[in-house]
């Protein structure tokens, strides 16, 4: 059982089982995916989560887009309906393609298990084993889409959070401006505490995706097996190396897309002539 093997070996050993079978290549596994699928994530998300916020706002308040205020942009009620409405609609559209990827990054170990040589699968031998999987069904590429609206949940505490934090900084700075490290320390944070309180759904959705053919079970026995099998801690399990991973990766794209859109707002839409050159 694959579970099994998941039991028995701690990251250290499985660093060693994948550098010994599969080479350093091993580690690097489903990289392709996750260079094209994280970007069109956050791609779509972002556009979808600040367009929506003037509606939400609209919605509860009753106000005019032109009488919107900070407090209002920044209400923990917008900010949790918009994030969680912009996180739909982006797993909704993204999650064929984390599909591949978990697949690709945990083919190894079914192949530890079954003591059988691995073959070396692109994306798109992946894909179109995942196609002949469903028997030419396309829906199997939204296998764990349930685990993944679970998790919008982590998202309705990352970003009222992380606009939490920002609003603090804008009325600590006489610039009205957050700065850097202002938005270095606000997205860290903020996914902090959305990982520490929501990482079962990435266990859940990650063991729905590997499973494989007539193995695959819903989400909720998906769940009960896992703490059958492990207990509840099993539910947490990677959590310390998932944490390393995210909270940077989190940091540099919320940093990034903060003061991108700053520069496009003091230098092309505050622009003279900007509104007539449309």
């Amino acid at each position: 059982m694959l579970s099994e093997l998941k039991e028995e070996m701690g990251f250290s050993r499985m660093f060693r089982e994948i550098i010994r079978n599969d080479g350093l290549v091993g580690c690097f596994r489903g990289l392709t995916p996750t260079l094209a699928c994280v970007p069109i994530f956050w791609g779509i998300y972002f556009p979808i989560y600040e367009f929506s916020k003037p509606h939400f706002i609209k919605l509860y308040y009753g106000e005019k887009l032109h009488d919107v205020t900070d407090n209002h942009a920044s209400s923990p009620l917008v900010s949790l309906s918009s994030a969680i409405f912009a996180g739909a609609i982006a797993d909704v559209l993204v999650n064929p393609m984390f599909l591949v990827r978990t697949r690709m990054q945990t083919e190894s170990l079914h192949y530890f298990v079954e003591h059988k040589e691995m073959p070396q699968l692109t994306m798109r031998q992946t894909i179109a084993s995942l196609y002949n999987e469903g028997g030419g069904n396309l829906l199997i590429f939204w296998r764990g889409l349930t685990a993944s609206m679970l998790g919008l949940s982590h998202v309705g505490i990352q970003f009222p959070t992380y606009e939490y934090f920002k609003a603090v900084a804008r009325r600590r700075n006489d610039s009205n401006e957050e700065s850097a490290v202002d938005l270095l320390m606000a997205s860290g944070l903020s996914k902090l505490c959305a990982c520490a309180a929501t990482y079962p759904h990435e266990v859940v959705r990650s063991r729905v995706m590997d499973l494989r053919g007539e193995n695959a079970v819903s989400m909720t026995d998906t769940i009960k097996s896992i703490v059958k099998e492990e207990g509840w801690m099993g539910l947490y399990r990677g959590l310390h190396i998932s944490l390393i991973r995210v909270v940077p990766n989190c940091c540099l794209t919320f940093i990034s897309y903060e003061l991108t859109l700053r520069w496009i707002r003091e230098n092309v839409l505050q622009k003279p002539g900007f509104e007539c050159s449309r």
